[in-house]
């Protein structure tokens, strides 16, 4: 089948923030994401490859997101999805960051979610590409 759209990778996706400045800070600081601003009202993260994301200063009311919609952070090893959770809780109180989840284990992937000032959730775990590539070949669950 010959897609109606032939796109070739993804290539970014939007999140909104209340100040661009504010919330570059925790990107860069705790995150580990490189950002430049090509406009007064946005800016792009960044962690290599090709793929970023653009986020959106919109002022005061940023749309708080839910847990299941949140972008992933990958780390090598289950040691440093636990070393960053206790620096994201060492972060917590001066970058304004609403929650720092638990970590959770689950067919090898350890992970824990952080929810930042802005409303947006963060996953940060040890997942590997492989795991992505093996849920393509394997394909839809029956249901």
């Amino acid at each position: 089948m010959t897609a109606m759209v032939p796109g070739t990778r993804l290539s970014h996706g939007t999140i909104e923030c209340e100040d661009c400045l504010t919330s570059r800070r925790f990107y860069q600081d705790v995150l580990g994401l490189g950002s430049v601003r090509p406009l007064a009202e946005a800016q792009y993260l960044w962690s290599g490859g090709p793929w970023s994301l653009v986020c959106v200063a919109i002022g005061d009311q940023p749309k708080a997101q839910g847990v299941e919609n949140r972008f992933c952070l990958r780390v090598e090893t289950a040691a440093e999805v636990d070393a960053a959770r206790e620096a994201a809780l060492r972060a917590q109180p001066d970058h304004n960051i609403r929650e720092v989840g638990a970590v959770t284990e689950k067919s090898g992937v350890r992970a824990f979610v952080l929810h930042d000032r802005d409303g947006n959730w963060w996953e940060i775990s040890n997942v590997t590409s492989a795991y992505y590539d093996e849920a393509f070949l394997r394909g839809d669950v029956a249901v």
